[in-house]
């Protein structure tokens, strides 16, 4: 599992004071960047998302923690369980599923990303 911690921003807010939606993706890539990058440089591209909003998320002086665990390794693709939760609450539950590629086409994971990945498995 991968934890990445968030300080929340005023600006990520909506005219509601909630978290605004498309902010939770922006917050799910910072986590996925700092994910992959304990790897070597690969070329990925976000193939899907799922997202389920659990309750809203207001600002507030803690940060949140964006947790990341492999859910799955394909051929050229893999996929990844998030949540996005403080100590009490669980905001956003999502996966995002991730293909692999190289000259414009998917191609297979390598036996090191594998190893990477398997290693962050739930």
């Amino acid at each position: 599992m991968h934890s990445y911690d968030i300080q929340l921003r005023r600006a990520d807010m909506d005219a509601l004071g909630h978290l605004n939606n498309v902010v939770f993706a922006q917050y799910l890539d910072e986590a996925r960047a700092d994910l992959l990058a304990g790897h070597e440089p690969w070329h990925l591209v976000v193939a899907g998302h799922r997202l389920t909003y659990r309750m809203p998320l207001t600002f507030g002086p803690d940060p949140v923690t964006v947790t990341s665990v492999v859910e799955r390794i394909g051929d050229t693709s893999f996929t990844l369980a998030h949540e996005v939760r403080d100590g009490e609450h669980v905001y956003l539950s999502a996966t995002s599923t991730l293909v692999a590629m190289a000259d414009n086409a998917p191609r297979s994971l390598t036996a090191a990303e594998r190893t990477y990945l398997g290693a962050l498995g739930g």
